[in-house]
């Protein structure tokens, strides 16, 4: 089995998609393959696929769920008598259920994998490798998480959570990039993510960081003017001391500036890391 959930849900055994067309199916298979290897409470399956309102018949649509997830496993199992039986995969515990999927099928276990090993590489002070490690990690990302599915509260949860993790190791890509003196191949990305994201400081100050370390002086003061006249419109806020003041060592221009722009860099970079 192959379970990835970064990007729209896709389930397949040998060549054959699993992912069953109802929704509380659907949602439940989404559920079991994020809990991979561990129990799902029944309690927690009521909430995802009910929120609050239970209804008394939620034992029988779960079971409904079960049953229509080893359906579409059962019809995998027919094409390829080499695969587990469904019973094998979607397995019935006491007080729950729990989905059997390798951790290295599954995007997820792999994705974090990649991410540790950026760690090692960084650690052992090969930071080409670590970006690189990162850049693998990222690209296993499709979509949003589970872009095809309507989350639940539960489902909810476990969205956030990943898109949070890959915020979090794309910055920490990015801190490497300004490490590397990457400057200007950083540039575009950072303007694009500025603009999904128009009040997050870190990714400004690395724009502003680039663009200055590229010798384009008069683009960062514009960045840095164009997120303070945002921010005051729409925010009624200043940006941050650690921003202005970045805005104060770009106007000075003083002797030992790129030093002083590349230890913040270093700065920046370790407090994403921590």
């Amino acid at each position: 089995m192959i379970a990835r959930v970064l990007g729209p849900l896709r389930v397949t055994v040998g060549d054959v998609p699993v992912v069953p067309t109802p929704l509380k199916a659907k949602k439940l298979l989404a559920l079991l393959v994020l809990n991979r290897d561990r129990v799902v409470q029944r309690a927690t399956i009521e909430r995802e696929l009910w929120g609050l309102d239970v209804p008394m018949s939620s034992s029988t649509g779960i079971q409904n769920c079960v049953m229509q997830i080893r359906k579409c496993l059962g019809q995998a199992q027919e094409r390829d008598s080499a695969s587990p039986l469904p019973k094998k995969v979607l397995i019935t515990e006491p007080t729950g259920y729990r989905l059997a999927v390798p951790g290295d099928h599954f995007d997820v276990s792999r994705h974090r994998g990649l991410v540790a090993a950026a760690g090692r590489a960084e650690a052992g002070g090969d930071l080409a490798e670590a970006s690189a490690q990162l850049n693998n990690a990222l690209s296993l990302w499709r979509d949003a998480p589970l872009a095809d599915v309507p989350a639940g509260p539960v489902l909810q949860s476990h969205v956030l959570r990943l898109e949070e993790e890959r915020k979090s190791i794309l910055m920490q890509r990015v801190a490497l990039d300004l490490q590397l003196r990457r400057y200007t191949e950083v540039i575009g990305e950072l303007h694009a993510l500025a603009a999904l994201s128009p009040y997050d400081e870190v990714l400004y100050e690395y724009l502003i960081l680039a663009l200055c370390l590229s010798g384009r002086r008069n683009d960062a003061l514009s960045v840095y003017q164009e997120l303070r006249v945002a921010m005051i419109d729409e925010l009624g806020l200043e940006p941050s001391p650690r921003l202005r003041s970045l805005q104060q060592q770009v106007l000075s221009c003083d002797a030992g500036f790129d030093e002083a722009l590349e230890q913040r860099v270093s700065g920046r970079a370790e407090l994403v890391r921590t």
